[in-house]
């Protein structure tokens, strides 16, 4: 009957997206509305070489590897649900597919500027087939049984990077008290108001793209997109080389943390791509940048010491 379908879509819709968040910070925006239709991002496939890095990354650009980490385990939750589900006649209805989620305190702003917010972010081989005749949909036992060996198989992933992660990620994120970070950020508060967007800081402004992504309008979430890029590139200008410091002084305190995670990820990472017959997708441009169409930018009325890109250190991508 439809009724219970849709719950239950629901309900393992919810069941794996509690099985896949655990990164602590904002996001971007990033999902397009149930009805819009999605097209699976540009990916490059395989376990970086760098798994450290993968971990802890410093910069946008390295967060695309960070970003296919975390889709990863979505996509390895998602196999061992369907194939639990599945040894029992059943399947799993349509849920929301696991798609790469991006960090807020580390925007890849190359990307955004290919792909705007919510494009390009469903993970290949995620694509819902729909239900089929020749099974039924899952019944509460399944749900439950099946949902207990998807955590497992999460646990076993993110155990491994997850405490150091997360404990990273808490450091990244304290930036934004820093001193010039904050003076930067008064920039980009500025930037928007200059650009007409009625946003007073950048958690209105991702509640404001949010917004323009659940009503399907392209062109708004277009012309947001473009003009985060730009108010947010002074603001990067100070942050990226902040966060290299903190990296290197991260690393340097966490040794024996790193040396376990660069032992055992990558052959537990290659162990759930034979299981479940999955590859490690990272998301890559599609195209170069394209050159947008200018918009009123710090650059051009400069707010703090650094928007000319002049700052100590130059950025690290």
């Amino acid at each position: 009957m439809p009724r219970p379908v849709r719950h239950l879509a629901l309900l393992v819709s919810l069941v794996l997206a509690g099985l896949t968040t655990g990164c602590s910070g904002d996001t971007e925006p990033s999902a397009a509305p149930p009805s819009a239709p999605q097209r699976p991002a540009t990916v490059t496939y395989g376990v970086p070489a760098d798994v450290v890095t993968m971990v802890l990354p410093t910069t946008g650009r390295q967060s695309r590897a960070t970003q296919g980490l975390d889709a990863f385990g979505k996509l390895a939750a998602a196999r061992a649900f369907s194939r639990c589900a599945g040894v029992r006649g059943e399947q799993p209805p349509d849920g929301r597919p696991p798609m790469f989620t991006r960090f807020a305190d580390l925007p890849d702003l190359d990307y955004l500027r290919a792909h705007g917010f919510g494009g390009a972010v469903l993970v290949p081989g995620a694509t819902p087939t729909g239900p089929s005749a020749s099974v039924s949909p899952p019944t509460p036992r399944t749900l439950e049984r099946c949902g207990t060996e998807a955590r497992v198989v999460t646990r076993e992933l993110r155990d491994i990077y997850m405490p150091l992660q997360s404990e990273w990620f808490a450091r990244v994120a304290r930036l934004r008290s820093d001193p010039k970070v904050n003076r930067a950020y008064r920039s980009f508060s500025a930037c928007l108001a200059r650009n007409d967007v009625d946003a007073a800081d950048e958690r209105a402004f991702f509640a404001l793209a949010d917004q323009r992504l659940q009503a399907a309008d392209p062109a708004g979430t277009r012309r947001l997109s473009t003009v985060y890029v730009t108010c947010m590139k002074p603001v990067e200008d100070v942050r990226e080389p902040l966060r290299k410091v903190l990296g290197r002084r991260f690393r340097a305190t966490h040794r024996s943390d790193i040396a376990t995670v660069r032992v055992r990820l990558p052959s537990k990472l290659r162990e759930l791509e034979t299981r479940y017959g999955i590859r490690f997708p990272v998301p890559r441009l599609q195209a170069p940048p394209p050159r947008a169409r200018p918009v009123t930018g710090a650059s051009t009325v400069p707010s703090h010491p650094f928007a000319s890109g002049t700052h100590p250190g130059g950025p690290n991508r």
